[in-house]
């Protein structure tokens, strides 16, 4: 006598067959959705930042607009800068600011060297493209932008700050 719960035999074979065919259809469907899908994102964040003038050195003005509204540096500004550095920053650029953090060997290109004032910049190291660049980030780099993250007063005290280092301060242009 079978017991009533039982399915015949050939029904379990078709059930492990359809899970078979869905696993082997579907697992590649949703990797290509995913796919696709962080594709079109990034290439929507990076079309907006270079809009911006973010990582393009050819684009100063739109770094210089943002200028127009900065607070002025203040020995209290790069205070508060030097701290928000010290919770934000210190895992990639390293807590002398020399771009040797723990996090830095993931990176290449490395981080910014801001003891170092023969170092080629990016973007610049003027207050309002140092500005532009703590907010919005580099494209194809390891520098995220942080505007989301910091209140603009923040974000304008950490730009003091890194203004404030020895490879920054009255350095040439790069």
């Amino acid at each position: 006598m079978t017991h009533p719960d039982s399915k015949p035999k050939g029904s379990a074979k078709k059930e492990y067959l359809i899970l078979v065919l869905i696993i082997l259809i579907g697992t590649p469907i949703a990797w290509w959705q995913g796919t696709k899908d962080g594709k079109e994102l990034a290439a929507k964040a990076y079309v907006q930042e270079d809009a911006a003038g973010s990582a393009q050195p050819e684009k100063v003005e739109a770094a210089a607009d943002a200028s127009e509204g900065a607070p002025a540096s203040s020995p209290e500004a790069v205070a508060r800068g030097e701290a928000v550095f010290k919770a934000q920053c210190i895992a990639c650029h390293g807590e002398k600011a020399d771009g040797k953090g723990p996090a830095a060997v993931a990176f290449t290109p490395g981080p910014r060297d801001f003891t170092d004032p023969t170092a080629k910049w990016t973007v610049g190291r003027e207050p309002a493209q140092i500005h532009e660049t703590v907010s919005k980030g580099i494209a194809g780099t390891g520098m995220a932008g942080f505007a989301a993250a910091l209140t603009p007063e923040q974000l304008w005290d950490v730009t003091h700050y890194i203004g404030s280092l020895p490879g920054v301060a009255g350095a040439a242009a790069p």
